[in-house]
C-alpha cells in the first residue's frame, strides 16, 4: 500500500508502517524498543522497495512432484549500501530478507558547522557489473540530502544505471528530496513519511530525533 507523492518518491502508507512510525517519533520510546521498531519498519519498507527485483524461472522437486518456481535472477547483482552508522540497522534486516545480496558500507558524517557530508569509508567493490546491478542505499533519515547525494556520487561513478538505484529511508524532508532528485534524477526514493521541513539545525520536523543516537543509545 504505497502512494507516489513525487515522480521519484514512493511513500509506504501501510497501516503497520504508520503505526510503527508513531512509536519511533515518541520521545519516550526506549532505545531497545526504538531499535526493534526501526528493524520492523525497515523490513516493511524494504519489501516495498524490492518488489520489482528481476526473477527467473526454475524447477524444484516438492515432496509430491516437480514445480515451476521463480527465484531472484543470478545474473543481477544486488548490493546493499548502508550509510554509516545509522544505516547499519537497516542493512542487518536487508541481508535477512535478501540473503543473496552483498553489503558494502559507505561511511559519511555531517560536519556540524557546514552541514556538508564528509566521506571517511568506502567499501564498494570495483569488480561488479554495475550496469545491471540493483543498488539499495539505506539511511533512516533523508534530511538535507547531502549524505545521500555524496553516496550516490560514488555509486554512479562506478557505472550504475540510475534507474536501478533505490534510496530507502524511514522519513524524509522535502528539502532532502529536492536536493537528491535535482542532483540524481532517476533515482527512486522509498520512505515511510515525507515530513514538513528542516529546522535551523537541519533536523527533520517533526522527525524522530537523531536516528543513530536513538538506535545505538548514544544520546
Amino acid at each position: 500500500m504505497s502512494t507516489a507523492v513525487h515522480p521519484a518518491v514512493t511513500v509506504c502508507n501501510h497501516p503497520l508502517v504508520q503505526h510503527n512510525l508513531s512509536i519511533l517519533r515518541d520521545k519516550n520510546t526506549s532505545t531497545e524498543q526504538f531499535r526493534a521498531t526501526m528493524s520492523r519498519l525497515g523490513k516493511f519498507l524494504l519489501m516495498d522497495a524490492t518488489a520489482d527485483l528481476p526473477t527467473t524461472r526454475t524447477i524444484v522437486e516438492t515432496p509430491i512432484t516437480k514445480a515451476e518456481c521463480k527465484v531472484l535472477s543470478p545474473d543481477v547483482p544486488i548490493l546493499i549500501a548502508p550509510i554509516l552508522r545509522a544505516g547499519l540497522i537497516l542493512s542487518e534486516l536487508a541481508i535477512d530478507i535478501i540473503p543473496t545480496a552483498s553489503v558494502y558500507h559507505i561511511g559519511l558524517y555531517r560536519d556540524e558547522e557546514t552541514f556538508k557530508p564528509v566521506t571517511y569509508y568506502n567499501k564498494l567493490p570495483s569488480t561488479i557489473d554495475y550496469s545491471v546491478a540493483r543498488v539499495f542505499v539505506l539511511d533512516p533519515m533523508l534530511a538535507t540530502g547531502g549524505s545521500a547525494v555524496a553516496a550516490l556520487d560514488i555509486i554512479k561513478k562506478l557505472g550504475t544505471n540510475v534507474s536501478n538505484i533505490c534510496f530507502v529511508s524511514i522519513i524524509a524532508a522535502p528539502e532532502g528530496i529536492a536536493h537528491l532528485t535535482e542532483q540524481h534524477p532517476g533515482v527512486r526514493i522509498h520512505t515511510g513519511s515525507v515530513d514538513e521541513r528542516l529546522n535551523d539545525k537541519a533536523y527533520i520536523v517533526p522527525g524522530l530525533g537523531d536516528a543513530g543516537d536513538r538506535t545505538f543509545g548514544t544520546m
